[in-house]
């Protein structure tokens, strides 16, 4: 059996928990992370502050994030670093301490409530600083933040503002289809989703039946044209390594919804995204 991973983040397990039937066609934890130092490393801030949630998947942002930004800008400084509890209703004790330390940037991972709650409340109080976040181009919490969410900046693997041919077709199709009038375009998951499939269905064709050990040597190496351009499934990790895109908030109402919405992406470089085979933690990639 084939186990296709097109959101499950955590390194490990294309890493150190590797098997063989798993492939993931998604960014890692460490992907997600890289490419935003790369992007942050190329603007003039130097000040970063970091709240994430207590909890594997939280420490795993901020210690590959810590990392990237050794590499790509060695002289940046951390300037504090904060855990909470997972459903923390309050972020202002966290807020005020970026705030009191001159944070230019402030790098999350949060995801649901706790990100919507960290972005209106740093509004609020008054947080100047930009977000670095994983999970802000969603159509679904955007509206809710409004303008709060404006100016910050998202990572993701799927990007509806992706201005790729490949992207461009989809979109159309799936208007066309008309399956939810109250969201007319492809959400991110759904693009996620979407091109992660299809690449394992390509994987399928080349190998020319579905038994899984075939599918394995046909889709280690291979490469495939997605929404957001060229990936490639690495051998020894089962890992895509792909360009990723990274975009900043803009106000409403742009060519896609009347709120406010990511705007067209910043491609960070597959290398610079990608997690060096040796540090993965995967036997196989030595």
């Amino acid at each position: 059996i084939i186990m296709l991973s097109y959101g499950a983040a955590g390194d490990v397990l294309t890493g150190k928990d590797f098997t063989p039937y798993l492939f993931r066609v998604a960014l890692s934890t460490g992907q997600q992370s890289s490419a935003l130092a790369a992007y942050f490393a190329g603007m003039p801030y130097k000040k970063y502050y970091i709240i994430c949630q207590d909890y594997a998947f939280g420490h795993d942002v901020a210690e590959a994030f810590k990392k990237a930004m050794n590499k790509f800008r060695p002289d940046w400084q951390l300037v504090g670093e904060d855990y909470h509890p997972l459903g923390a209703k309050e972020m202002g004790p966290y807020i005020s301490k970026a705030i009191s330390a001159g944070a230019e940037v402030l790098i999350t991972g949060n995801w649901g409530a706790d990100l919507l709650n960290l972005i209106k409340q740093g509004a609020a109080l008054g947080l100047k600083a930009k977000i670095g976040t994983y999970y802000l181009c969603d159509p679904v919490a955007l509206p809710v933040l409004g303008d709060a969410a404006v100016g910050h900046i998202a990572v993701e693997i799927y990007m509806l503002t992706e201005d790729t041919p490949q992207n461009k077709a989809f979109i159309e199709r799936w208007k066309k289809r008309k399956m939810d009038p109250e969201h007319p375009y492809p959400a991110w998951l759904i693009g996620k989703s979407y091109q992660a499939l299809m690449f394992m269905a390509e994987a399928i064709k080349k190998a020319k039946t579905t038994k899984a050990d075939d599918i394995i040597k046909a889709w280690e190496g291979m490469s495939y044209d997605a929404l957001i351009g060229r990936m490639v499934m690495r051998p020894c990790d089962h890992q895509i390594v792909t360009p990723v895109p990274i975009a900043e908030v803009l106000p409403g109402p742009g060519p896609y919804y009347k709120f406010p919405f990511v705007g067209k992406p910043t491609m960070i470089p597959a290398e610079k995204g990608a997690i060096p085979p040796a540090e993965t933690g995967n036997p196989r990639c030595k």
